[in-house]
């Protein structure tokens, strides 16, 4: 908490419209059961509501992590609680140059942005055309560039994250700077997500790890939201055959940590030099 705060909650002035307005959506969010009427939870809801108003980034961490939040954030995101992942991966890898293929409005977005705030170094690159296609998440509306830029605005996070507007061919074309993070999450063909992969492929660091989203599709195909023309898992698949190592986390709709490189990393380099030299 202490770290969440430090450096954002002298910063920001708090004026009694904001207050008011964390207020409600507190009051909202916790004091409309039977259970708020405990003391207890109406000063948690009363100092929640004052953090909110007076933290960007307390304001985004609840709006990403605490449930009655979340709830009423309006993400409109199939990434359900894989983001908890996102984070995780980036505070702990604190990578400098983020890039993203498909972020909708925003959800995975603002959790990789905040990463870096915490870290208090990285940039994310969301790349999305933010036009309807096959693969805008069911029930989505709105146009969600606007809600993009106006979430990463309200929690603090612009300067931690460049909005690039374009498909990801074309931001491919341009790209030109090494990548440490990569999140495939754009278009779930399997020409798609091979095109999206291959692309930065050649762009990522020596140490760079590339996570898919959906690719435990082909265990629930009794879902209703199955698609047969979802290609990810058959993708993941043919990665696998190449020679390539990853760790899947089976959390619906399935989240795939992938090291870039055929054969695994590299646990021992110097014996490796040496075993090669001695049979030269």
């Amino acid at each position: 908490m202490v770290e969440l705060l430090k450096g954002d909650f002298r910063q920001r002035r708090l004026s009694p419209r904001s207050l008011r307005r964390q207020l409600k959506v507190g009051r909202a969010s916790l004091f409309g059961t039977r259970r708020a009427l405990h003391p207890l939870l109406t000063i948690r809801g009363f100092c929640l509501a004052l953090l909110r108003a007076s933290s960007h980034e307390f304001r985004a961490y609840t709006d990403l992590f605490m449930p009655d939040y979340e709830r009423k954030a309006d993400w409109q995101s199939g990434l359900r609680d894989s983001h908890f992942l996102l984070y995780a991966v980036t505070r702990a890898l604190r990578p400098q140059t983020i890039v993203e293929i498909g972020s909708a409005r925003g959800k995975s977005t603002c959790t990789l942005a905040l990463a870096c705030r915490q870290n208090a170094y990285g940039t994310t690159y969301a790349i999305d055309p933010h036009e309807p296609n096959a693969w805008t998440d069911l029930g989505a509306t709105g146009d969600s560039h606007q809600f993009l830029q106006d979430r990463l605005r309200a929690y603090g996070l612009r300067d931690w994250c460049r909005i690039i507007r374009k498909n990801s061919a074309d931001a491919a074309r341009e790209w030109s700077q090494p990548i440490d993070l990569l999140f495939v999450d754009g278009d779930h063909t399997y020409e798609g997500v091979k095109r999206d992969f291959e692309s930065f492929r050649d762009w990522l660091s020596p140490s760079a790890i590339v996570l898919f989203h959906d690719t435990t599709w082909e265990h629930y195909r009794d879902n209703p939201y199955y698609r047969e023309d979802i290609g990810v898992p058959a993708y993941m698949a043919e990665l696998q055959r190449a020679g390539y190592q990853s760790v899947t986390i089976d959390a619906p709709p399935g989240l795939t940590l992938l090291w870039p490189r055929p054969g695994g990393f590299d646990f021992l380099p110097a014996s490796r030099a040496q075993l090669t030299a001695a049979c030269e």
